[in-house]
């Protein structure tokens, strides 16, 4: 009785070590609850920039900013929410298939963010 009382406490302070770890987490480009740390897909509105990749091979953008990417024919927006304001490389947000040249978007704070 004694050694599967100790089993079962190693099995569960093993699995809540793991837990923290992140070990369950789907990647280090999502949160534990599934969401990119780069941002979320969006609709385009009249407040969004349209970006034609073929034209760039960076863009300087602001947090919070909501971007259309255009590649061609192809089209995708995205509202850029940038955990720790990193450098974002467009294929990790883009569509498959979307953009074949490298593509980085810099993004900065926002003028309401606090520094």
């Amino acid at each position: 009785m004694r050694i599967a009382n100790v089993l079962t406490s190693i099995a569960l302070t093993s699995a809540a070590a793991l837990s923290a770890t992140g070990a369950f987490a789907a990647s280090d480009e999502t949160f534990a609850n599934g969401r990119s740390i780069y941002g979320v897909p969006a609709n385009q509105s009249a407040d969004s920039s349209v970006l034609d990749v073929a034209n760039a091979k960076f863009a300087n953008i602001k947090c919070g900013d909501i971007v259309t990417f255009r590649s061609g024919d192809k089209t995708f927006t995205w509202k850029f929410d940038v955990a720790g304001h990193r450098a974002v490389d467009l294929q990790k947000i883009a569509p498959a298939g979307f953009a074949t040249q490298p593509f980085m978007v810099y993004v900065s704070r926002n003028d309401t963010e606090r520094k």
